[in-house]
């Protein structure tokens, strides 16, 4: 089966796109003056589909799915490992993207069962350039997804800290994984050098606690060719465990031992929290020690409590 082949548009995407390439053209009048004719059709099937094969005839011809099927041609293990990929239509930027959908049938044979979905806005069609840098970013996720050797799983693994902190780790995941893949388009001449840059910042902002070997991690993802699902998904979780510098004190970005937030102000001296709060602190945290750390509102927490059984002390009948 041809590349061609395999790809299928969403007829509304279709008609739009070329309303929107023919604005302000010289060949709006024949375009016009074909759909009259399909007007003067009585049966509103045979109409309609005689709109729909006008709409497409217009579409190739003006090239409006050239990109779209040189991105799809460049990753080959998509194309032998998908039954087809549906071109969608959206209305806002923020809601395009690509996405691999896989049929919960066994019985099916495995090409069979995997769908591609790329959603894009009418107008993108008519932005190549851009369109084509966007579109090989989000096929390489997919075709991440599909190499046996990346070992992809389409869930994370629970955090403790419960929603607030899976969120924080799929972030984290998104993040590493946009650095592995800018570093390859990179390497393939698809994109400019300088998007380091910004790659870098945007890690830097995902992954705070690495602090001063920020820069030697992230040259690991972006210059290395072949980071797998487990490893990405390991340093999401502990990115200083995994980059062996995990020594036992909280760093901002991680999360609380008590509480189980994650959080950016830790006590800075948890140790000098007094025997009293410390030993508050223990009855309800039989593992924790000073050296574990904990969140400021934990902290100051336990020492208000101190503070009001002190009070409570002073007063008459204290017991």
């Amino acid at each position: 089966m041809s590349q061609a082949m395999l790809l299928r548009y969403d007829p509304r995407l279709i008609e739009e796109a070329v309303f929107l390439a023919l604005r302000d053209r010289p060949e709006t009048r024949e375009f016009q003056k074909q759909r009259e004719g399909v007007y003067e059709v009585a049966d509103p099937q045979e109409r309609e589909r005689l709109f729909g094969e006008l709409n497409c005839s217009w579409f190739a011809q003006l090239g409006l799915g050239k990109i779209v099927e040189q991105a799809f041609h460049e990753q080959s293990q998509i194309a032998l490992s998908v039954a087809s990929c549906f071109v969608g239509c959206v209305a806002q930027a923020k809601e395009e993207g690509a996405e691999l959908f896989v049929a919960p049938d066994e019985e099916l044979e495995g090409t069979a069962r995997r769908i591609v979905s790329i959603l894009l806005r009418p107008e993108s069609l008519l932005q190549p350039e851009s369109l084509l840098t966007f579109l090989r970013h989000e096929l390489f996720h997919v075709a991440d997804m599909l190499d046996p050797r990346f070992a992809y799983e389409p869930t994370l693994p629970k955090a403790e800290g419960g929603p607030t902190y899976d969120t924080l780790i799929t972030n984290r995941y998104r993040a590493v994984w946009d650095v592995t893949i800018n570093g390859r388009m990179v390497r393939r001449g698809w994109i400019s050098e300088c998007v380091r840059d910004e790659q870098f910042a945007e890690f830097v902002r995902a992954f705070p606690m690495l602090e001063r070997q920020s820069a030697e991690l992230f040259r690991r993802f972006f210059d290395g060719e072949h980071h797998p699902h487990p490893e990405l998904a390991a340093f999401a979780f502990d990115p200083r465990a995994v980059a062996g510098t995990l020594h036992g004190a909280s760093a901002p970005g991680t999360h609380c031992p008590l509480c189980r937030f994650p959080t950016h102000v830790f006590e800075p001296e948890p140790e000098n929290l007094g025997n009293e709060v410390i030993s508050s602190i223990c009855r309800d945290f039989p593992q924790w020690v000073p050296a574990l750390g904990l969140c400021a509102q934990c902290a100051d927490l336990y020492r208000a409590n101190q503070l009001s059984i002190a009070a409570a002390k002073e007063l008459p009948g204290w017991h």
